[in-house]
């Protein structure tokens, strides 16, 4: 089937992203993708009704905008249908007992939520924000980095301008930080909603950042979103690799890599067919599942070792909507439609969500909820005057009675969920219901195989799941034992979410071992302007 320079597995977008930065160094890439459509767990579909657009999995796209990628604008994506819209308020969190706080881009409009509550918490939040400014070039630099070892990462962390104190946060849990920051118990709750929203137990060690990065990141962009759907992403960059001579095939599953003489060189397909790759494979295939495709033999044992230790991340559970009119959730000041609604009632309904999600039980009682309406402001997602509406809550793959007993109790799952959120708006109920579908855990992991037991993000991002460690000890360079072949997506440092980072670093890394560099690529920007 002919032969290229780089053969990519895989087209969610941390892949697209190592794809586009290698098609824009001058290779010749060919991208695989086993859906029937890009992006992975950056796409869209039509779940509901005809003309409701949906994001099955990511909506916000948060992480990515402190990327270089976005921050230099070093792929000029806007040049290809990207662009991002701003939600005011970033979010709202309306309470059981009739109390809310709204999260605004104005942060003193923010602050002045907050002092309703406590003044001191409000202060306190203008100190967290001051001291993630401190914290973040030290972070952000080793996120946007190939790991380095433990060592290297205290030695810097000591030498940042917190000093000890910041080692401290890094080993501390994030509600530990939360509760010896704020006093008042809905601004406790406020904060760590914002900490959960990339799916790490908080009270587990070395959580600590989580109240400083999510936080502030919110804070400074919003819950961002493209405009038209999640997939406009996957979509811009696809546009890069066909623009730069490359190739992006969907429907075309890959299930080997080829190796011979101890090298990859190349991959065959679901139909039969090969497709030769003279320099590279890069790989988003799930890590539990690589050994399978490129076959164990190929592998060292402790590589093998350290994937079958391999723990899946927190799971969802999303209800799609196809909505006649916005939900109007309720505020101290009065109904509002928001693009994005937090549901926590106290530290007490996360702490009883952790037991019962790890003990796979189904505790609706007190669900911790993520509601996001995206067409309050990108009415391109819906018909006109109609909407588009996800309730996410977060629930356990692994049930009592096994993963497979989703399917008998999702969609009553989905309606006492829906029962649960009514009364915290004005207006949500079965009237205005169009259209339903409902994804459990192990929908998503049959919808996209990277989501092994319903993880959306890889895998847990435990200390012995991070950095260094990601995803094992002495391979977390996207290098792989096998020669010639790369790993990129959620199972490489920094981990899951929307945040490319693990695209570029892979792509850093290949195009150096290729002889190129990430410079060469983004210098192409100006003779395509």
């Amino acid at each position: 089937m002919g032969e290229w320079d780089v053969v990519v597995a895989g087209a969610g977008h941390n892949s697209l992203l190592t794809a586009a930065y290698a098609a824009r160094a001058g290779l010749k890439v060919l991208v695989l993708e086993g859906a029937a459509h890009i992006g992975g767990d950056t796409t869209s579909e039509e779940l509901t009704l005809p003309g409701f657009t949906h994001d099955p999995c990511s909506t916000a796209h948060n992480l990515i905008q402190s990327n270089p990628l976005m921050r230099n604008d070093e792929l000029q994506l806007d040049r290809y249908g990207l662009r991002y819209l701003y939600p005011d308020p970033v979010f709202t969190m309306p309470f059981r007992d009739g109390r809310s706080i709204t999260m605004w881009r104005d942060v003193e409009r923010t602050c002045g939520e907050l002092a309703r509550f406590s003044a001191a918490d409000a202060n306190a939040y203008r100190q967290l924000l001051a001291d993630w400014q401190d914290m973040a070039p030290i972070v952000n630099d080793e996120r946007e980095n190939p790991p380095r070892p433990p060592p290297e990462v205290a030695a810097r962390t000591a030498g940042s301008p917190l000093g000890e104190k910041l080692q401290a946060i890094r080993r501390s849990t994030a509600l530990d930080i939360i509760a010896e920051r704020f006093t008042d118990d809905y601004v406790r709750a406020f904060f760590a909603w914002i900490a959960f929203m990339t799916l790490h137990p908080l009270d587990e060690p070395e959580t600590g950042l989580l109240a400083f990065s999510l936080v502030a990141g919110r804070q400074r962009f919003s819950w961002i979103l493209p405009e038209g759907g999640s997939i406009r992403l996957p979509v811009a960059l696809a546009r890069i690799i066909e623009e730069n001579g490359g190739t992006v095939l969907t429907s075309t599953p890959v299930t080997r890599i080829v190796v011979e003489g101890g090298r990859a060189t190349g991959v065959v397909t679901a139909d039969g067919s090969i497709y030769r790759a003279s320099k590279a494979v890069v790989s988003t295939i799930h890590i539990r599942q690589l050994p399978a495709i490129i076959g164990e033999d190929n592998l060292p044992a402790a590589y093998r070792a350290g994937v079958a230790r391999w723990k899946p991340s927190l799971t969802m559970f999303a209800a799609h909507y196809a909505l006649s009119e916005a939900p109007r959730f309720k505020t101290e000041s009065g109904p509002i439609e928001s693009v994005t609604m937090g549901g926590l009632q106290s530290l007490a309904s996360l702490s009883r969500m952790l037991s019962a999600y790890r003990e796979g039980r189904l505790d609706l009682d007190d669900p911790v909820f993520l509601a996001i309406t995206p067409t309050v402001i990108d009415p391109s997602r819906a018909p006109a005057g109609k909407h588009t509406f996800k309730l996410i809550s977060f629930l356990p793959y692994e049930l009592a009675e096994g993963p497979e007993h989703w399917d008998e109790v999702k969609d009553d799952v989905a309606s006492r969920l829906f029962e649960r959120l009514a009364p915290l708006t004005t207006n949500l109920s079965e009237r205005i219901v169009l259209g339903r579908h409902v994804d459990s855990p192990l929908d998503l992991e049959r919808r996209n195989p990277a989501n092994w037991r319903g993880s959306c993000h890889g895998g847990a991002s435990t200390p012995e799941q991070s950095g260094w460690f990601r995803p094992v000890e002495g391979w977390s360079t996207y290098r792989t034992p096998v020669e010639g072949l790369y790993q990129t997506g959620a199972c490489t440092h920094p981990g899951g979410s929307v945040s490319g980072l693990p695209g570029r670093n892979c792509a850093a890394i290949l195009l150096a071992d290729l002889g190129s560099s990430l410079d060469q690529a983004i210098q192409v920007k100006e003779t395509v302007r």
